[in-house]
């Protein structure tokens, strides 16, 4: 807002205590409190998006709703995955093959809870490949379990899978399992690979918003041997959103984090 448009206004004002604006002055008057209201609107919007507020748990979140800064993340990382190469995505894929398979290994997992990646994420069937390797070799005896997501409505349940020719496309597109096993909270040492568009280094991740996995989370028993595990490549990690409070992403009480980030 100008000195020269401020000024303005204030001889408008002045000049309709000692006579009525003509029509013409009246929609000046108009025109320029309209563009000052929405001068002021952006500067307090401005002070209040480097706000930050402190939750009692320590969580550090900024004054602009929660709703605004998620939507606004999800669009930079979605953004940013397009400028990815697919050369790029086949290393993440090879990183995260490695470092799950020694992971489970290392816990003794028994049973794996993946997703079907889709165009833009870090592939996964080289992933169940490798695990299903694994069941074939000498350490059959230790090797899990696979289940892929089912969405049905608004619930989500796990379905276990020998291929990934099982898997057809269903929800939004997404490959989902047709038939099978479904995964009951009783099993043991669980894995669980989160999906997210962004995680920060705390395990607070980003998805797509539809929250089926925070509330599958939420839904298993307190006695559920689960581990959970976010991979999310390097160009994504919220520490890259420079406008991000701390290189955090914002949460609420709801959102599950990640127990492990693997950065690929």
């Amino acid at each position: 807002m100008s000195d020269e448009t401020i000024k303005r206004i204030n001889e408008l004002y002045h000049l309709s205590q000692t006579r009525p604006l003509t029509e013409d002055e009246l929609k000046e008057q108009g025109l320029l409190r309209a563009e000052y209201l929405s001068a002021i609107r952006a500067s307090v919007k401005g002070q209040l998006s480097n706000v930050s507020i402190v939750e009692k748990n320590g969580d550090i979140h900024p004054l602009e709703s929660l709703k605004e800064q998620k939507t606004k993340l999800r669009k930079a990382c979605l953004d940013r995955r397009r400028e990815i190469e697919k050369e790029r995505f086949e290393e993440a894929a090879g990183n995260l093959k490695k470092a799950l398979i020694l992971l489970i290994r290392e816990k003794g997992i028994e049973n794996v809870l993946l997703y079907a990646s889709k165009d833009g994420e870090i592939p996964t069937d080289p992933l169940f490949k490798a695990i299903k390797e694994a069941k074939n070799s000498e350490e059959k005896s230790k090797a899990p379990c696979i289940f892929y997501p089912r969405v049905t409505f608004d619930t989500m349940e796990f379905i276990s899978v020998d291929s990934t020719e099982e898997l057809k496309p269903g929800n939004f597109g997404v490959r989902e399992p047709m038939q099978g096993k479904k995964f009951t909270p009783d099993c043991k040492n669980v894995l669980i690979l989160l999906p997210g568009l962004s995680f920060d280094r705390e395990g607070h991740r980003i998805g797509y918003g539809k929250g089926y996995y925070d509330a599958f989370l939420s839904g298993l028993p307190k006695e559920t041997d689960y581990f959970t595990v976010g991979a999310c490549m390097k160009e994504c990690m919220a520490e890259n959103f420079t406008w991000l409070v701390d290189g955090k992403i914002p949460c609420e009480k709801h959102d599950k984090k990640a127990d492990l980030i693997i950065v690929v």
